[in-house]
């Protein structure tokens, strides 16, 4: 039985220190993009929240862009404007970074952030992620959560 418990708290151990260098590892990748990469999402965020799909567009990946059907774009962003203006911003949160991620671009590195937006018409969550070409971001994909789209 001594066995047992023996081995359970390994176990556990384990488990927990997977866990803590999973986000000591995941801190130490956002420093070094935090600095050059939130000041881009609050930008492209600005940028986005005009609602209008040219300038949107505009800040994507040309390749992902292309993919998408101009009048599905403009559909979807006519979409999110029901959230009305912008109001306010939070500090953009790092979620995750997929370095030397292989894509249909190529192998590049895409990083994932999240971030708090307040809107005339409600609060949302935006993901966003961006692909790092050697310092200069462009958007790959964002994503807005918010229940005021579905009012």
């Amino acid at each position: 039985m001594k066995k047992f418990f023996f081995m359970l708290a390994i176990w556990l151990v384990a488990i927990l220190t997977i866990i803590a260098g999973t986000g000591v590892y995941d801190k130490y990748l956002s420093s070094d993009y935090d600095k050059t990469a939130q000041p881009y999402i609050e930008k492209a965020v600005t940028q986005i929240s005009t609602w209008d799909s040219a300038s949107t567009r505009a800040l994507m990946v040309p390749e992902i862009a292309a993919n998408i059907p101009e009048e599905k774009f403009t559909r979807g962003m006519a979409w999110f404007s029901r959230l009305g203006a912008l109001q306010s911003m939070d500090e953009p949160e790092f979620e995750k970074a997929y370095v030397d991620q292989k894509t249909e671009l190529g192998t590049h590195t895409i990083l994932e952030y999240n971030t708090d937006v307040k809107y005339a018409n409600g609060d949302a969550i935006i993901n966003i992620k961006i692909l790092d070409r050697d310092g200069h971001y462009e958007i790959y994909s964002f994503n807005f959560s918010s229940e005021a789209l579905f009012e």
